[in-house]
């Protein structure tokens, strides 16, 4: 019971965070990952854009890495194109 109470209490907290302040409290390797990832998300909205992932050796070695990449890259990748298909502007 105090489990499932916990959990609720966090996940409250949790949805009135910024991406901002939720990315302070991950590790460092978890918010380079993140930005790069992001990064890239962003650059696949332009179609013509080649895919490539950045420090390729640090997303094969290092979990936390890989986690906050494929974060980052999913998060803004769907934000860009959801404000495509609605024709809104990203961060509006």
């Amino acid at each position: 019971m105090k489990n499932i109470l916990l959990l609720n209490i966090l996940f409250f907290f949790t949805g009135c965070m910024s991406t901002q302040e939720w990315l302070l409290t991950k590790p460092e390797p978890f918010q380079a990952g993140y930005a790069a990832g992001c990064q890239n998300g962003k650059d696949m909205v332009d179609y013509s854009y080649v895919f490539k992932k950045n420090n390729t050796k640090e997303y094969k070695s290092n979990n936390v890495y890989k986690e906050g990449w494929d974060e980052g890259y999913y998060d803004c990748y769907t934000d860009l194109e959801m404000s495509k298909m609605t024709n809104t502007r990203f961060g509006e």
